[in-house]
């Protein structure tokens, strides 16, 4: 009888228990894979034939610069008017054509995301295509919600990192005359911008919209906004005018998560009435300002030139936003933006998780930037170059306005030149976060030349109740290197500290 109940459980055991679900509970676990991996499970069994029609996740992407190289064939694809996309296109329609097959599948789609290397006007159609099924099937109801990702353009596209065509995707705009005599399939005229559909902006079951390079054209004449439902959105590249983008913006009551990214004619924009949680500003040079309602707001992203005091008003209770970014474009060091830098920090005394990257820091920046006391902050991430005293002086001044900092990220950017460093004083450091507060540092991209071994020994031989250092050593150091500087950096922290190397 024993060996009867054994023969069962083994035979329990090989069971295919995964074909017993049904066809929408494994299209649901099916769709955190990579689609092409969720595909292949169709081969799988006869059982499992259908099952790929009830994913419900579909995402294709090229990668950027894919073939940069390969201009022979660019040039006879584009004489000939073919896709150079022909992979990714193939892919998203396959995935589409077999949920359509499948149509009396109960699952709705809920993400489409796809990114083009380099779009091109003949890929409008496909494009057009995949939208134009996404949209009649997806009309609101008690489905789940339709999340959209759509780039068609992958690169750099802040016109300060000197991206080849900045100027060419700058020069296209909606509110051109050339602009306003194309078709309304914006696929004839000189613009190569994707249009997106009307139908787009009447789509109630919308809840996440991200576009890169594209364009918007809400001018049109009858063109009605209704997004109920939306909650996040980024906008990426976009050179429509300002009035367009803040009349998206202003027809999306939910909007809670909004990035706004390189938009090189908006000046000014404004936020009310909205629950916003996140909001991201990220390379709109030309913009001048921005009125937020931050009762709400959680996370503040900055990414661009220094900003003027006018640019950002925050309203509501802006001194309790949690986490904050800021990044500059290009390092700066006049006066007066040292000074607007202070004023910027200053609208947010009690953050508690900040990024700063300052790839530049002289002894002016200590005399000049009116740094607040950031009394409650716990999460503090640096990133800039360590290559002179006076780097090391600014992180030491810093982080003696940082009281309850627990936790400290270095990211360190390499630089061209590095400055001989004189000597530190290892009691420069005895500063009241390290040695009361701070129990975890984390140093990435750490090559150990000079400057950067002085900040490392300061910092841990001052951190008194540190429990975990985490060192990541840059790309390209041999092993008798890096054993070299762990046994170097070993020495340094606490003795009994978890200790943590990895490379990038």
């Amino acid at each position: 009888m024993a060996a009867s109940r054994k023969r069962e459980m083994s035979a329990s055991s090989r069971r295919d228990r995964f074909s017993t679900l049904s066809d929408d509970v494994l299209g649901h676990v099916l769709s955190f894979l990579p689609t092409k991996e969720a595909a292949c499970a169709a081969i799988l069994s006869r059982r499992w034939r259908y099952v790929f029609g009830s994913v419900h996740t579909i995402s294709f992407e090229e990668t950027e610069g894919e073939r940069a190289s390969d201009w022979t064939t660019w040039f006879h694809e584009t004489l000939e008017l073919k896709s150079c996309s022909d992979e990714l296109l193939d892919n998203v329609g396959a995935a589409l054509l077999c949920r359509r097959r499948c149509a009396g599948l109960p699952v709705p789609l809920r993400s489409l995301r796809f990114a083009f290397d380099k779009w091109h006007r003949w890929d409008g159609v496909a494009v057009d295509q995949w939208l134009s099924y996404v949209l009649t099937h997806r009309r609101g109801g008690d489905q789940p919600g339709l999340h959209l990702d759509m780039r068609f353009h992958l690169g750099p596209v802040c016109a300060s990192e000197q991206d080849p065509g900045a100027k060419y995707y700058m020069n296209d705009s909606d509110d051109s005359s050339e602009a306003d005599s194309d078709s309304e399939s914006g696929k004839q005229g000189p613009s190569w911008r994707y249009l997106l559909p009307r139908s787009l902006f009447s789509c109630t079951a919308l809840r996440t919209l991200c576009v890169t390079h594209c364009r918007l054209k809400l001018r049109r004449q009858g063109m009605a906004i209704e997004l109920p439902l939306l909650e996040t959105m980024r906008l990426t590249a976009i050179t429509d005018s300002g009035r367009s983008i803040q009349r998206l913006i202003s027809s999306c009551p939910r909007l809670a998560d909004l990035t706004l990214e390189s938009l090189w004619k908006l000046e000014t924009i404004s936020v009310h009435d909205k629950r916003l949680r996140r909001f991201s500003i990220r390379c709109c040079h030309k913009l001048t300002s921005a009125d937020i309602d931050a009762s709400e707001l959680r996370s503040l992203d900055y990414k661009g030139f220094v900003p003027r005091e006018s640019l950002l008003s925050l309203h509501g209770t802006p001194t309790n936003i949690p986490s904050c970014t800021i990044d500059f474009c290009q390092p700066f060091y006049e006066e007066e933006e040292l000074a607007w830098f202070g004023d910027f920090l200053n609208k947010i005394p009690a953050v508690t998780h900040l990024h700063l990257h300052l790839e530049s820091l002289e002894n002016r920046f200590i005399e000049l930037v009116e740094f607040p006391l950031f009394s409650y902050l716990t999460r503090l991430t640096l990133r800039g170059c360590i290559d002179c005293d006076h780097t090391i002086d600014t992180v030491r001044w810093i982080l003696e306005l940082t009281p309850n900092l627990e936790v400290l990220t270095l990211q360190v950017m390499k630089s061209d030149e590095v400055d001989e460093i004189a000597y530190h004083d290892e009691s420069s450091f005895l500063i009241p976060c390290l040695q009361q507060r701070t129990w975890e540092i984390t140093i990435e991209n750490y090559e150990g030349i000079q400057s950067e071994k002085i900040l490392a020994k300061l910092l841990l031989r001052n951190a008194l109740v540190l429990e975990r250092l985490r060192v990541v050593f840059a790309k390209g150091l041999g092993s008798k290197r890096r054993n070299k500087l762990e046994a170097e950096i070993g020495k340094w922290g606490v003795a009994n500290s978890e200790k943590i190397f990895t490379t990038m």
